[in-house]
């Protein structure tokens, strides 16, 4: 799923009192990436029931964006790689790469 899909959720909204008396509907509800929220009187006391496999992909993507922040924010390390890239792109117009299966005779 794209990252921009992941940030705009599909939302249904319910209260506790329809979450208890419905729950297997009202469960089903929360699938790919539609989340359901659930009301409360109180507006912080809010709950969202979301799909699994949605929250483990919100959670890889958190994680990867982590990273590259980590990356970018180190300096020295982000203008090695930067170095690194410009000696690729010579490389490969040079015609000095090879591909993953020629590397190690898989393909």
């Amino acid at each position: 799923m794209k990252t921009k899909a992941l940030l705009e959720p599909e939302t249904v909204e319910t209260n506790r009192t329809q979450l208890r008396q419905r729950q297997s509907s009202v469960l089903r509800k929360a699938k790919g990436r539609t989340v359901v929220v659930v009301r409360a009187r109180e507006e912080e006391d809010e709950k969202c029931v979301v799909d699994k496999r949605y929250f483990e992909e919100i959670l890889q993507n958190f994680s990867a964006a982590l990273e590259t922040l980590e990356i970018a924010t180190d300096s020295k390390l982000f203008s090695r790689l930067l170095k690194a890239g410009e000696t690729v792109d010579e490389e490969m117009r040079l015609g000095k790469l090879h591909s993953f299966g020629e590397a190690f005779g898989e393909g």
